[in-house]
């Protein structure tokens, strides 16, 4: 029996679901976290003809050129004893990367998502400009380091600031995020001349969706926020947050299905406001976001559709 391999980390309460959905199945499952290479397990392939073939082993022993599917899902930072010099752990880090992920990704076999995929898709003005491309509804935006032509984008309304990447790690390796704030041009001062920003339009909500896409299956869930906190930004307050299914339009699904096509992305978590006329506008795609939550919250099938992509049966 082939292997299906997930890599993500120990405490993944989204990857324990469809592991155990694929185990119930009778698929054998191999889960693996970067975190233990190099420093429990051991990489040990060679090159054919037909690509690398060889081991990766840690409490128990994979031939690569079993595989026949990877969830790419949540996996951890490579680690290297902490006793090294700061210069070496960064080079060992740096070859592991290289070395355990050029073998990995290069196997010829299905991948959700595909990381040279999922890490291009989050360069935010890239997903930004194909959706534009691909015919969605994009809030008006600029990215700037000029204080001037933020002034100018804002005139005398308030407007959307937000992170353009996903974080960094701060003290105990906690992910920390700019959050999500409403600004106005009498805020803008020369720091804005320090970094990039993205500034965009405040769009009226009559709700928001999160469209959750596997492959060519599309599971749209709206989001109503009990609080202003969550009206500006949902993720600030769950306890407030109901869900419903809606109805996907038609031109939206045939946009979506050309940005992820682009993007190489088979798996993606999207995100969308429903104006009070009705107009869905693209805010972004997270190609590695959480998603168990609201398959429990609104009773979508996402486990199964997820364990059916991963066993081939579902494209």
């Amino acid at each position: 029996m082939r292997p299906i391999l997930v890599l993500t980390g120990r405490d993944d309460l989204t990857a324990d679901a469809v592991v155990e959905e694929l185990t119930g199945r009778g698929e054998k499952v191999v889960r693996y976290d970067t975190a233990d290479f190099p420093t429990r397990s051991r990489l040990a392939v060679s090159l054919t003809a037909d690509g690398w073939t060889g081991t990766l082993a840690n409490s128990r022993t994979l031939r690569l050129e079993t595989v026949k599917s990877v969830w790419w899902r949540r996996p951890n930072e490579f680690a290297t004893p902490e006793s090294w010099p700061g210069h070496a752990r960064a080079l060992a880090v740096s070859e592991a990367r290289s070395g355990l992920l050029g073998v990995l990704g290069s196997l010829p076999i299905h991948w959700i998502n595909h990381p040279a995929h999922d890490a291009a898709a989050n360069y935010k003005p890239r997903q930004l400009a194909v959706a534009a491309r691909a015919g969605l509804d994009v809030p008006r935006t600029i990215i700037t380091s000029d204080p001037e032509q933020a002034r100018r984008f804002m005139g005398s309304d308030r407007v959307v600031y937000k992170g353009l990447g996903g974080g960094v790690l701060g003290p105990g390796r906690s992910r920390q995020f700019l959050p999500v704030a409403l600004v106005s041009a009498d805020q803008v001062d020369e720091g804005v001349s320090g970094t990039a920003h993205l500034f965009q339009e405040n769009v009226p909500k009559a709700f928001e969706v999160r469209l959750t896409v596997i492959g060519r299956r599309m599971f749209p869930v709206a989001i109503h926020a009990g609080s202003d906190a969550a009206r500006l930004d949902w993720r600030t307050d769950y306890r407030s947050l109901a869900y419903e299914p809606v109805p996907l339009p038609e031109q939206v699904r045939t946009g979506v299905r050309t940005l992820m096509d682009e993007l190489g992305l088979f798996f993606g978590a999207l995100d969308f406001a429903v104006t009070p006329d009705g107009r869905w506008k693209f805010f972004e795609v997270n190609p590695n976001g959480q998603w168990h939550w609201i398959a429990v919250k609104a009773g979508i099938p996402l486990v199964t559709a997820m364990a059916d992509a991963l066993q081939g049966a579902a494209e």
